[in-house]
């Protein structure tokens, strides 16, 4: 199935309204998580709980234009703990060298950093599908949900 380009009713290029509102949400999200994490007292713990707030706006936003909700509030949270990683990459790095020398293997090192780092980067999707729920909910519940033609 194309997504963009003839008979999609999109230009080639163009992003989807499910991308489109999965980077509004995660782009709002993304503020919120580090200014949560520089005012927190415990500086060596990141909380994702403002990804929520992220998914909430893109959860609202696909079910008010007729988007797939799960999609763009998944990817919305995908989007907000990216500055959640970037922010701790190096402790994941740390942490990844740490365990390879206590296991004396060297190759570990890259293995475990791959996988601390998918787990930093998935571990916000969950949130960040909460909040579109309850995101979509509110939209539901408030009338603001508009029908808009498919091929626009």
């Amino acid at each position: 199935m194309s997504r963009t380009g003839p008979g999609s009713g999109r230009p080639p290029g163009s992003l989807s309204r499910t991308w489109q509102y999965a980077l509004v949400g995660g782009v709002v999200s993304m503020p919120l998580t580090l200014a949560a994490y520089w005012s927190s007292v415990a500086s060596d713990s990141f909380s994702f709980n403002m990804v929520v707030v992220g998914g909430l706006v893109a959860g609202f936003l696909a079910r008010r234009y007729s988007a797939d909700v799960s999609a763009a509030s998944l990817r919305a949270g995908l989007i907000g703990g990216l500055a959640g990683y970037v922010w701790i990459a190096p402790a994941i790095r740390t942490s990844a060298e740490s365990f390879a020398e206590a296991w004396s293997f060297a190759p570990a090192e890259t293995l475990l950093f791959v996988v601390f780092s998918a787990a930093v980067i998935g571990i916000p999707a969950v949130p960040g599908l909460v909040g579109g729920l309850v995101g979509s909910w509110i939209c539901g519940k408030t009338g603001q949900q508009r029908a808009v033609p498919a091929s626009s």
